[in-house]
């Protein structure tokens, strides 16, 4: 999904200040977040090894002293299915951070294995970004009235309710509203977490929706869920984060949450529930693999996570999660594998890449074409570095936008999606990996807050490596590739696609083109 609106916010032109005068006065009215409302601090809860999460962890097997045991969870199928298992073996705690959770299929079966879960004691802490909260307010205050579940807003607006004039209005009024908290992290019993780049919805599982993103997750279990979970408290604990409470609703909270278990138990009970049995026979945490789970492999970890106080301030580079990666870039002596939604290199991304490949090291990039993208702006800020890029020998492969059937509760026959590139992928040497939720764009280094687990397995790098390249196939995307114009004999790109070459941007039409060649010329990337 898109990222917050751009940063151009904090320049805001004089006759804009005067507008957004003028719709603050308009909405004087609505409700705004009561200040000071109390929050106690809370923790990750002790893991119990005798638990049944517990008992799973052991059965993996014995890594070596400081690693973590891991499995990449390459489809969507296996994504959703993890997270539901999660949710139903445990027996303490559940923590999750997320940046987007729609109130679809797939974010409904999540919201009812949830509350069951609390009905039966787990304590569940949700974290999240107020970017896409309006509509589903109500819902997310009935949540929070069970006595075992607690919701926070991340950075939250101040205009409450379902209004996007009002918050297009403080968005553009306030800076601070640009910084948005893009993590994702799953954590159960402080025993086994999920990282990587899906928020909670049908396109993110690949399921009944006009988009298909192609993604992957990291399962783990081990020593570094600790850490992810310290991370997660962090965030939570922090004064950025704000519970539901402080938002004023006139119904009891009780009556709104009674109205969402039964929409739940209506919304779900119209599902077909043989279907729904297939998809969730795929056995996730077990030890058995397949074409849509790695096997479970060991290695050590670090789990890299932007601090909560990013939205605030600048932070020097070696705070950054980018430093991280890019000493482990810089090191690489053979191959870098980088699949990213959003690339936007800049001028120094360009010249770092040349760098590497002036020294031997084979670099190929995967990322979004034109008619794949979700956001059209971001394609624009990218574009005017690709035919640099492969001028200098870097390889770079744009996914198709291919059709493909839905793939689970498909309620219409026939129906189908177009795939799009989510992954956030990094792959060294072959040796570590990072998945994560970090773009490669100005709006993920230095905007938002960010998370992921940088991996170093060279069995995991191998598998990880497979992934990608399954999507540089010609089948699934298009190689640019630098070659003469045919109507003025100059050079630049071509789509590659078999035997055939594109000289114009594929499955685009004339005017996506047009208004492409225009962001393209303009240097937007700090904006983005």
């Amino acid at each position: 999904m898109p990222d917050a609106p751009a940063s151009t916010c904090r320049r805001v032109p004089r006759a804009w200040r005067w507008l957004i005068a003028c719709a603050a006065l308009l909405l004087a009215g609505c409700a705004t977040l009561r200040e000071r409302t109390p929050q106690e601090a809370s923790w990750a809860q002790e893991p119990d090894p005798a638990s049944r999460l517990g008992v799973l962890v052991a059965d993996l097997g014995r890594p070596a002293p400081g690693e973590s045991m891991f499995r990449l969870l390459e489809s969507g199928r296996a994504a959703l299915v993890a997270r539901l298992a999660l949710v139903e073996r445990a027996q303490t705690s559940l923590d999750l951070q997320y940046y987007l959770i729609h109130a679809d299929t797939s974010g409904r079966l999540l919201a009812r294995a949830i509350l069951r879960a609390a009905d039966r004691g787990v304590r569940v802490r949700v974290l999240l970004d107020d970017v896409d909260t309006g509509p589903h307010e109500a819902a997310i205050i009935g949540l929070d009235a069970h006595p075992n579940i607690q919701i926070r807003l991340f950075n939250p607006f101040s205009l409450r309710g379902d209004n996007p004039l009002g918050r297009l209005a403080e968005f553009l009024g306030d800076g601070r509203l640009n910084h948005r908290m893009h993590n994702k992290l799953f954590v159960a019993d402080n025993l086994m977490a999920i990282a990587g780049g899906r928020n909670i919805g049908d396109e993110y599982f690949q399921a009944d929706s006009p988009v298909a993103f192609h993604d992957l997750d990291v399962l783990a279990a081990g020593p570094v869920v600790r850490r992810m979970s310290d991370a997660f408290d962090a965030y939570w604990n922090s004064h950025y984060a704000v519970s539901v409470r402080a938002i004023p609703k006139p119904d009891k909270r009780e009556r709104l949450l009674q109205r969402v278990r039964e929409g739940l138990e209506r919304n779900l009970s119209e599902l077909d529930q043989d279907t729904l049995f297939d998809y969730m026979g795929l056995d996730v945490l077990g030890g058995l693999a397949g074409d849509e789970l790695s096997p479970w492999l060991p290695g050590r970890a670090e789990f890299i996570s932007d601090p909560p106080g990013k939205v605030d301030h600048a932070l020097g580079a070696s705070q950054l999660p980018l430093a991280r990666l890019l000493q482990h870039g810089l090191a690489v002596r053979r191959e870098l594998l980088i699949a990213s939604p959003y690339f936007v290199p800049g001028r120094v991304g360009v010249d770092l890449l040349t760098y590497l490949h002036g020294r031997g090291v084979s670099v190929r990039i995967l990322t979004n074409s034109m008619a794949a993208t979700d956001v059209l702006v971001v394609h624009g800020g990218y574009a005017r570095y690709r035919l640099p890029l492969v001028l200098q020998g870097i390889e770079l492969y744009e996914l198709k936008p291919v059709r493909v059937p839905s793939r689970f509760l498909t309620r219409l026959a026939g129906s189908s999606s177009r795939t799009s590139l989510h992954s956030k992928v990094l792959v060294f040497d072959r040796e570590s990996t990072y998945v994560g939720s970090m773009n490669l764009d100005p709006r993920s280094l230095l905007l938002n807050t960010e998370s992921g687990l940088l991996i170093h397995s060279p069995a995991l790098a191998e598998r990880a490596a497979r992934h990608i390249e399954r999507e540089m196939r010609p089948a699934a995307s298009y190689r640019l590739r630098a070659g003469p114009r045919a109507e003025d004999g100059r050079t630049g790109l071509l789509w590659q696609e078999g035997e055939t070459s594109h000289a114009d941007e594929p499955k685009a039409g004339f005017w996506l083109r047009l208004l492409m060649d225009i962001l393209s010329g303009m240097k937007i990337e700090d904006h983005l």
